[in-house]
């Protein structure tokens, strides 16, 4: 096509004005999109969007709340654990024989020592890890996280959402070779902190009273701890986690958010102990402990292989929190993280850094 000179000289000085146009409109119209996505809301029946909400917190549908008093849930395999009666003690028959030796309280709880490390740990430099382990003395505690509040897994699991095939393999032959191995193996993840699966079971998250999935400030959404799924879900990872070998699962952030922005009918804290007490009883045995981080230090744990892990401790407030503790066995049943070498936490469970391990 022929343009004259006159009309090539105008087309010149009207491109550039219109390009820098439609790079402006190309760039203001992705900003808009992300500044709308905080007033986006999933519901039923698609997206819609709510221009009410006066924070980018959550956005789901109305969960589907529970009974207040009741927690219901589907064991895997139908292995349905039966809740322990108390007894009264009776007197011996014959007063001159010698009454038997109570059965030691906490079956299968051992002191602990060790070290605890990050999944990026072992993706980075799995062989070098593994040599590390090597030379650790039989039976020292090995704490790994194996998943993080996104809900990806670095192992392979039919639990979640998945990391790459290449750092999953890494933590697959780790954790092959750990359950070989003489050391005991903590496996360590979140319980009711989980983006994804919140996102795809939404009637199984936290609402707030506008019916929105709440959202903290890593803009995470959070289970609800009395919902059957949920439980369950808890249940198969623990047990998930013993048929690789693992020896303890440790769930993290198992607590309820202390916000009011969330609608729960009931006592939360009452809530996180039934909790425990379901996972105890569905997952604990003798050669296998279901423990929980909390810096609740009146957590109420359940009876058997369990324990509380507690972060951030100052040496100076050791002794005060072992005495707000009610457990069996604080030495036993109390683990410390612990990034220091004070001997004001001589006596306890301790797990350290990996950094510091010989």
């Amino acid at each position: 096509m022929f343009f004259s000179y006159r009309t090539r000289r105008v087309l010149k000085r009207i491109f550039p004005v219109l390009a820098s146009v439609l790079v402006i409109l190309v760039v203001a119209l992705v900003c808009w999109l992300i500044w709308l996505q905080r007033f986006v809301v999933y519901t039923p029946d698609g997206i819609v969007l709510d221009f009410d909400l006066q924070s980018p917190s959550a956005s789901a549908v109305i969960p589907q709340r529970p009974g207040k008093d009741q927690i219901v849930v589907e064991y895997p395999n139908d292995q349905i654990p039966t809740i322990p009666q108390t007894q009264p003690p009776t007197e011996p028959t014959d007063p001159t024989q010698p009454s038997l030796p109570d059965e030691p309280d906490q079956p299968g709880v051992r002191v602990l020592s060790g070290y605890y490390l990050e999944a990026t740990a072992v993706q980075k430099d799995p062989e070098g890890v593994r040599r590390q382990m090597e030379q650790l003395p039989a039976g020292t505690a090995v704490l790994i996280r194996l998943a993080n509040f996104w809900g990806y897994r670095y192992y392979t699991s039919t639990n979640g959402e998945l990391v790459d095939e290449e750092d999953r393999k890494a933590m697959d032959d780790l954790l092959a070779w750990l359950a070989k191995s003489d050391l005991y193996v903590i496996a360590r993840l979140p319980a009711f902190r989980d983006y994804y699966y919140s996102i795809e079971n939404v009637n199984c998250g936290l609402a707030t009273p506008k019916g929105y999935l709440w959202s903290d400030d890593d803009r995470c959404y959070w289970l609800n701890p009395t919902n059957d799924r949920v439980l369950t879900r808890l249940c198969q990872i623990a047990r998930e986690l013993k048929s690789l070998g693992v020896d303890e699962v440790v769930f993290d952030d198992f607590t309820m958010p202390d916000t009011d922005e969330i609608v729960f009918a009931g006592d939360r804290r009452e809530a996180i102990y039934s909790a425990a007490d379901i996972l105890a009883m569905a997952c604990a045995s003798a050669d296998f402990a279901v423990s929980f981080v909390t810096n609740d230090y009146d957590f109420r744990l359940p009876q058997g292989n369990c324990r509380l892990y507690i972060e951030n401790a100052e040496p100076s407030a050791v002794e005060e929190i072992l005495a707000q503790i009610q457990t069996p066995d604080n030495q036993l049943q109390v683990v410390f993280f612990c990034g220091t070498f004070d001997s004001r936490f001589d006596g306890c469970s301790i797990l350290r850094p990996w950094e510091l391990a010989p």
